[in-house]
């Protein structure tokens, strides 16, 4: 039984990880087909998009809109090259929603001499796999903000049921005394008739 055990959470393992890797194919750039290394992420195009946006920023490198793609100018990305490359990333959305998957195509070019040009392939692809933990930290912060939008909007939902409380407080309250007079005013009243009778 525990052998059965092992080797299904051994095909699981495995299964995941063939999910999780990343490969090489083919996207049309600039009209030509180019060599990119592919990895599908199981989140939306935003939440994948965000992740690369901060793991860039935090080289000091902003990315422009360049048709299909975000282009990633003369940056250096340490766990791919110590060399400055060009990136071209695109994002391709599939799936219904709730189950989005993206699939992200990394294009690199480069000139002159690179820095382990030789085992580029291998350390993109590394790149990207080690991005699905960027992408579920993307995911978090986004969903955190959702959340604190959700608790800020049900804050304000109180704050106005307080206020129309309050409201209605004051209106009792206004109420309350303009009874009270009336209730003097009709003591007052009562009292004269009573007077009147009493003088038959």
């Amino acid at each position: 039984m525990i052998k059965k055990l092992t080797i299904f959470f051994t095909l699981v393992l495995v299964s995941n990880l063939v999910i999780a890797q990343a490969s090489e194919g083919r996207v049309k750039l600039d009209k030509t087909e180019e060599p990119a290394i592919v990895m599908v992420y199981d989140y939306p195009a935003d939440i994948v998009n965000n992740a690369f946006v901060a793991k860039f920023a935090d080289r000091q490198v902003k990315g422009t809109p360049n048709k299909d793609f975000t282009f990633y100018a003369n940056a250096i990305l340490e766990e791919v090259s110590k060399s400055r490359l060009d990136y071209y990333l695109k994002l391709e959305e599939t799936g219904k929603k709730g189950e989005e998957k993206t699939s992200a195509y990394l294009v690199m070019r480069g000139a002159g001499e690179i820095e382990g040009v030789g085992e580029l392939g291998s350390r993109s692809k590394a790149f990207m796999e080690k991005m699905v933990e960027d992408v579920k930290r993307s995911n978090s912060i986004n969903e955190i903000k959702k959340q604190e939008a959700v608790l800020v909007q049900e804050e304000e939902t109180l704050a106005e049921l307080r206020k129309a409380q309050k409201d209605l407080e004051d209106k009792l309250a206004a109420h309350q005394t303009k009874m009270e007079a009336q209730q003097k005013i009709i003591a007052s009243q009562k009292a004269i008739l009573d007077d009147l009778k009493n003088s038959l």
